[in-house]
C-alpha cells in the first residue's frame, strides 16, 4: 500500500530538492509547465543523440511503501545529468553497472519507507560510513538519513548529526538545489570490492540557512569503495570527500572556486559540451 502524499513535495519530481530551476525565477519549485517541458527536453535529447536515462531498478512493486506516496519521478534530475555529465560510459561497461547500482540504492533509501524493501543491499551485511565516521547499518542508516550518514564525521559546529533529525536533515537542503545528479567518473577494481570515483553537482539556485545562491556550480567529488554479493548487492560502503568544503560553500563561507584544487572539474563528455554550446 502507498502512503499518503506529504502535501509538502511540490511534485514527485522534487521531493528532496524544491529549489527553483533558475535564480531569477520564481524563487520556488518549477511549476507543472516547467515539468512539462524538462520532459518535452528530455524526450528530444534522448531522440536526437540516442541517449539513455539511468536505470534505477525495483520501482515497480505495487507493494512498495512510497515515502512520498508514489514512485519518484527523476525526469528533472535525469536531464541534468545527461546534459552536464562529464563522462560518457558504454552501457556494457562496469562504470555504468556501478552508477546504476548507486543511483538505485539512492532511491531506495530517499523513497522507499521500509528498509526490508531496499533490494540493493544485502539486508543482513549493509554497512556504510563516510570519511572514517560511524558505520551504520541497514536500519540505522534509513532511520537517520543519507545526510547524516555522509556528514557524520563533520564537527559539529558544520553538521550536528546526532542532533538532527531524517527530516531535519532534508529539510536544511530542500530549497538549495532543483536537482543534484550523479556520476561515476572512473572504476579502478571491479567486484567483490570495487574502487571508484564521482561527482555530484548542482547549481546553487535556491537558499542554504538564508545564504542566497547565485547559480553558481556546486560540485563535490569524492573516492569510494563498495564490497557486493555474488547477486551485486552493496555490502559494506566507504565513502571519502571533503564535506566540509561543501557546507561551506552553501553557506557562502567560501567561494566555489577555491574549493576542488585537486579536480579536474572543467573536464566534459563531448555531447554535454554540444548540448551545453547550443543552450548558451
Amino acid at each position: 500500500m502507498a502512503t499518503k502524499t506529504e502535501p509538502s513535495v511540490p511534485s514527485l519530481a522534487q521531493t528532496h530538492m524544491q529549489g527553483p530551476g533558475k535564480v531569477t525565477g520564481s524563487g520556488k519549485p518549477l511549476s507543472k509547465e516547467e515539468l512539462d517541458a524538462v520532459k518535452e527536453e528530455l524526450e528530444v535529447l534522448k531522440e536526437k543523440y540516442g541517449l539513455k536515462e539511468p536505470v534505477r531498478s525495483f520501482m515497480d512493486d505495487p507493494e512498495t511503501k512510497w515515502r512520498f506516496g508514489g514512485q519518484p519521478d527523476y525526469s528533472l534530475t535525469n536531464l541534468y545529468y545527461l546534459k552536464q555529465r562529464t563522462k560518457e560510459h558504454p552501457e556494457d561497461s562496469l562504470e555504468k553497472v556501478v552508477e546504476n547500482l548507486v543511483k538505485t540504492w539512492e532511491m531506495e533509501r530517499s523513497h522507499k519507507l521500509d528498509p526490508k524493501e531496499h533490494k540493493s543491499v544485502d539486508q543482513e551485511k549493509f554497512l556504510i560510513s563516510a570519511n572514517g565516521g560511524k558505520k551504520y547499518d541497514n536500519v540505522e542508516a534509513n532511520q537517520v538519513g543519507n545526510y547524516n550518514v555522509l556528514l557524520d564525521a563533520c564537527p559539529a559546529d558544520v553538521w550536528d548529526s546526532k542532533n538532527i533529525t531524517w527530516e531535519g536533515s532534508h529539510d536544511k537542503f530542500h530549497n538549495a538545489f532543483a536537482a543534484f545528479p550523479w556520476e561515476v567518473l572512473d572504476v579502478y577494481s571491479g567486484p567483490p570490492k570495487v574502487a571508484f570515483s564521482w561527482r555530484h553537482w548542482g547549481h546553487f539556485t535556491g537558499t542554504y540557512e538564508e545564504n542566497q545562491g547565485k547559480g553558481e556550480l556546486v560540485e563535490v567529488f569524492g573516492f569510494a569503495t563498495a564490497v557486493v554479493n555474488d547477486k551485486l548487492q552493496l555490502c559494506d560502503v566507504e565513502v571519502f570527500y571533503d564535506a566540509q568544503d561543501f557546507i561551506s560553500v552553501l553557506k557562502g563561507e567560501k567561494k566555489v572556486d577555491a574549493t576542488n584544487s585537486s579536480w579536474n572539474a572543467g573536464a566534459t563528455c563531448p555531447f554535454a559540451k554540444t548540448v551545453l554550446a547550443k543552450d548558451n
